[in-house]
């Protein structure tokens, strides 16, 4: 087996593992909560998350913070020691965005890593010693977890499930994370081990790994500490001892787990721990929830806030690293997720929006506690708290579906999401006195207007992956509304769908099921208007006037004359200095060739034309771009695949005499025997020439059994030909073929030929007498530069190499002429002794190319029915 191979199995089998270990550890965790846990009272759990007070909870809000940034002092020990040069504020900012994000989600440290390489890189820090502090930092941060595990083995204060296979892999796991530190301080001195540090550096000095030790033990601790104030706040007053020997078994599993932040199982394994110790469970949960709050979620905020910017604008920086990254012997143990990063920050404020919705549906269908109600009746009239209630449902499940719009950066769902959340925190408070619930909304809203320039759509996708995926989200929430909705209603004997009371939720529920179902209806009219991309409209006759007015000033390039089949929309781009003639094929945007325009506009197009085709969720691609400006396509992001080479002949080379041209000469000559003549006509022509002119290219698709093509290739339309001159051939007066010839516009244009047809029984020499003919009238012309169009696949991936795409593209080319004969039509075009050019298409990166080309294929026949069943 090959050494790729084995790569690819190995990353096969990690990545199932991603899934597997989790799923496992919190169906476990699930397991022993079944069993250990006998009953669960959410209305007690409610009363003690509203008995706790305000200004404690901001107490350990605050906390919570000082824990989170606490851990930045690993950078700066670090830092310090690599001489990194950056000042304390920086490492402190730079580590709390990235420990944020990494608590939460905890991609195996990829994210925190992958930030803090954006940040140091982006402050001038060299590659190596940004590899060397993320991998210190990642090696020392469980330190102190270890250490910690240390004191609770020794001191006995570690509690254990019941069971004995449970307790016996509880124990092992927590022996190794027991045996990190001092297998820290050995291995930390075997060069080998550590080769990714600068060899100037050294091994860490022990002094260093001390501190380091120190520093991520007073961290741990920190966090223990706020879950401690947590669970006190909410009545539980655990024994310090008891809550450090849970804290430090849960936190090692939930991180052996692999689950994101560890959510499930170190909430479960401590539920379960401290009630077998005798504490009730309604204030633990109720300490668990704040803690998730504290710990997890207001640093997540505040770390959106300070990062968003850096998030966005650093990713091209990213972007250019992958490359040496992957020779860094660091990268493979981070799996630094780029793609993730692209757009982590509107990503997470779709989950937050999302959240936001799912909130609101939770708070409808959960029922009040006593004490909550009498404070409520008690300040609020009923007819806000039912109104409320209602329009609160509608606007959760709206919220539902506009987080899909929040992902894909559309504009309007960032505006309606805006409105909404403001509404909803206003309905929070009227509905209920619900203040913690209007502040997390308020916190959503405030966090996407911090993100407002990067919401730039209008349009998007509905039917991509990704959109499903958002769909079966908000229609998962809304049938888990509906089903403890009608479980509500069909348990209550007494249930009355119009009486109305402060304590009356059967009935509140009950109305509000028809709520989200209007909610439902509300953002499926909304999805099938608000999001539709804007209709493309065919060029008339006065815009392609003006496409050859600048054509003819500034050049057209190889497919200027291919604009006016009128199949094509224009897209004017740098203040009308420049022009893309483009189809659109499912969400593709094809652009045929280069811009056409001024030269600083032709750059400034193809950044337009990505802007235009962003603005609408659609891919730009630039097909059969050539090889003078592959530079700008390349400094604009865009990947290449060679599609094979134009063949221009140099007019002022070109003759019928001598030997380079004897085979043409020949040709020419028979063509004279066989009484063949020609003869170059001028628009306007007569009905009489167009029925000719049909009836040789009738003839021509009987004989080729094949259809009308268009947007690169030309097809029979008399309102194309009338732009430009005719090539007839007539053999005794009588049609039998013809070509539109295709002038050259600007500087730097080129002559050539499109549609050529010729009935069945025309001589063989028939094609080459017609083209030798319009190259000499092209040379009498002045033109320079004749071309004869491009032979696909020529030339591809020819060399060991080239690119896997263009390896089997050239297995098609070297096997594939029964389908297409490329190798003839590369040997017929040889004969005129031509320069070879290369061909290439331009794409964003990351695209499946073969699907690519098949779009592009589908749009070449007229669409995807045309090009699967054929027809007209």
């Amino acid at each position: 087996m090959s050494d790729s191979s084995t790569t690819h199995t190995g990353r096969h089998f990690f990545a199932r593992l991603r899934w597997i270990v989790p799923s496992a550890f919190l169906a476990l965790t699930a397991w022993l909560l079944w069993r250990g846990v006998d009953e669960f009272n959410l209305p007690e759990v409610q009363r003690t998350l509203l008995d706790v007070p305000t200004l404690p909870a901001l107490g350990v809000a605050a906390l919570a913070t000082l824990s989170v940034v606490f851990t930045g002092c690993v950078d700066i020990l670090i830092g310090h020691w690599l001489k990194l040069g950056l000042r304390t504020r920086d490492y402190l900012r730079l580590a709390f965005v990235a420990n944020s994000l990494a608590n939460t989600l905890n991609l195996s440290g990829a994210v925190g890593a992958g930030i803090r390489l954006m940040g140091l890189t982006s402050q001038r820090v060299e590659l190596p010693r940004a590899a060397a502090l993320i991998g210190m930092q990642a090696l020392s941060l469980p330190l102190g977890l270890s250490l910690l595990v240390v004191l609770t083995l020794v001191t006995s204060s570690l509690p254990m499930t019941s069971g004995t296979a449970q307790r016996i892999a509880a124990f092992g796991i927590l022996v190794a994370a027991a045996l990190y530190l001092p297998l820290y301080f050995f291995l930390t001195t075997r060069r080998a081990l550590m080769r990714w540090l600068p060899a100037e550096m050294g091994m860490p000095p022990l002094p260093l790994k001390l501190q380091l030790t120190l520093i991520s033990f007073l961290d741990w601790l920190l966090t223990a500490a706020t879950l401690y104030a947590c669970l006190y706040l909410s009545g539980a007053h655990v024994k310090p001892g008891l809550m450090l020997g849970a804290f430090a078994g849960a936190t090692t599993l939930g991180l052996v787990s692999l689950v994101p932040g560890g959510l499930g199982v170190f909430d479960g394994l401590m539920l379960l721990a401290l009630t077998e110790a005798g504490y009730d469970h309604a204030p633990i949960v109720s300490g668990l929830v704040l803690f998730r709050i504290a710990y997890y979620l207001l640093p997540l905020l505040g770390s959106l806030y300070l990062g968003s910017e850096m998030l966005t604008q650093r990713m091209p920086l990213l972007n250019r690293l992958r490359q040496r990254l992957a020779g860094h012997p660091l990268f493979g143990v981070l799996g630094l997720p780029v793609t993730l990063l692209a757009d982590l920050g509107t990503r997470l404020l779709a989950v937050l929006t999302f959240g936001a919705g799912a909130m609101q549906l939770a708070s409808a269908a959960i029922p009040s506690v006593i004490e909550h109600i009498e404070v409520v009746r008690a300040n609020l009239p009923i007819l806000a708290v039912e109104s409320s209630n209602w329009f609160s449902i509608v606007s959760g499940v709206l919220l539902l579906g506009l987080a899909r719009g929040i992902d894909g950066r559309l504009r309007l769902a960032y505006r309606v999401s805006q409105w909404l959340l403001l509404l909803s925190a206003g309905l929070a408070i009227t509905k209920g006195l619900h203040f913690g619930e209007a502040l997390f909304l308020l916190a959503v809203a405030a966090l996407l207007r911090t993100r407002k320039r990067a919401f730039t759509r209008r349009a998007m996708t509905l039917t991509s992956a990704t959109t499903l995926g958002w769909y079966a989200g908000l229609l998962l929430c809304v049938l888990v509304f509906f089903a403890i909705g009608v479980a509500q209603v069909l348990g209550d004997d007494s249930f009355d769908l119009f009486y109305v009371g402060f304590g009356e939720h059967t009935s509140r529920i009950g109305r509000g099921l028809a709520a989200a179902l209007l909610g439902l209806v509300i953002y499926t009219i909304w999805q099938v208007f608000a999001v539709k991309r804007p209709q493309l409209v065919l060029p008339d006759h006065n815009e392609l006037e003006r496409a050859r007015a600048l054509y003819r000033e500034h050049g057209g390039g190889e497919f200027a004359h291919l604009t006016f089949m009128a199949d094509k929309h224009l897209f004017w781009a740098a203040d009308h200095q420049a022009v893309i003639a483009y189809g659109a094929i499912r969400d593709r945007l094809v652009a045929l060739g280069s811009p056409c325009g001024t030269d600083a506009g032709i750059d400034r197009a193809i950044l337009d034309f990505r802007h235009f085709a962003d603005a609408q969720d659609r891919m730009p691609v630039f097909y059969e771009v050539l090889e003078p400006d592959l530079s700008r396509y390349h400094d604009h992001g865009f990947d290449l695949f060679k599609l094979g080479e134009l063949a221009l002949v140099r007019l002022e080379e070109f003759s019928l005499a001598g030997k380079r041209w004897e085979d043409l000469r020949q040709a020419c000559n028979r063509a004279q025997k066989e009484k063949l003549t020609f003869t170059l006509v001028y628009p306007p022509f007569d009905t009489a020439l167009v029925s000719e002119l049909e009836r040789v290219s009738d003839a021509w698709l009987a004989d080729k059994e094949g259809n009308e093509k268009g947007f690169s290739l030309g097809r029979f339309d008399p309102a194309y030909f009338a732009w430009s001159p005719l090539g007839l051939v007539h053999r005794d007066g009588e049609l039998i073929a013809f070509a539109n010839v295709l002038p050259p516009y600007g500087p730097g244009g080129h002559a050539s030929v499109d549609l050529m047809r010729h009935v069945a029984d025309a001589p063989r020499s028939t094609m080459d007498f017609l083209f030798a003919k319009v190259m000499l009238w092209a040379q009498e012309q002045g033109y320079a530069i004749f071309s004869l169009g491009m032979a696909p696949l020529s030339r591809v991936g020819d060399n060991p190499y080239a690119r896997v795409n263009e390896r089997l593209a050239a297995l098609a080319f070297q096997y594939g002429n029964r389908l297409y004969n490329y190798q003839g039509v590369r040997k017929y075009k040889d004969k005129f002794k031509p320069d070879w050019v290369g061909s290439y298409l331009a794409y964003p990166r990351g695209t499946w190319v073969p699907g690519l080309l098949i779009d592009i294929a589908a749009l070449v026949s007229g669409g995807y029915r045309r090009f699967l069943i054929g027809g007209s």
